[in-house]
């Protein structure tokens, strides 16, 4: 089966459930992906230098540079998984248009009554 049927078979399902299938919602889930793990790297290495810092200064760092590292780790994580969440919602979408698909290509079985 080729891919314009599946994605016909797609629009026309999500079409059926009043579902949107904007074209940028792929990009979209990658950029979710790219922009929370490059949010996690920072409060993790920011994070970092700030131990490494308060260890050799000897010094006591403020409570809200702490806090801010964590908000970008936890923040970022949440985001890189709600990115992959999205790309698993379009493939059971495109998996089930496929097997619509196949179902209706399907001829039905014979009574043998």
């Amino acid at each position: 089966m080729s891919t314009p049927e599946i994605e016909q078979e797609e629009a026309r399902m999500l079409a059926r459930l009043g579902w949107n299938s904007h074209p940028y919602s792929r990009l979209f889930a990658k950029l979710e992906i790219f922009f929370g793990l490059l949010a996690l790297a920072t409060g993790v290495i920011g994070g970092t230098r700030l131990a490494v810092i308060e260890s050799r200064e000897h010094t006591d760092i403020t409570w809200i540079a702490w806090a801010g590292n964590a908000a970008l780790i936890v923040l970022g994580g949440y985001l890189a998984l709600a990115g992959h969440r999205s790309h698993l919602y379009q493939s059971n979408n495109r998996i089930a248009a496929y097997l619509a698909e196949l179902l209706r290509n399907t001829t039905p079985p014979r009574d043998r009554t």
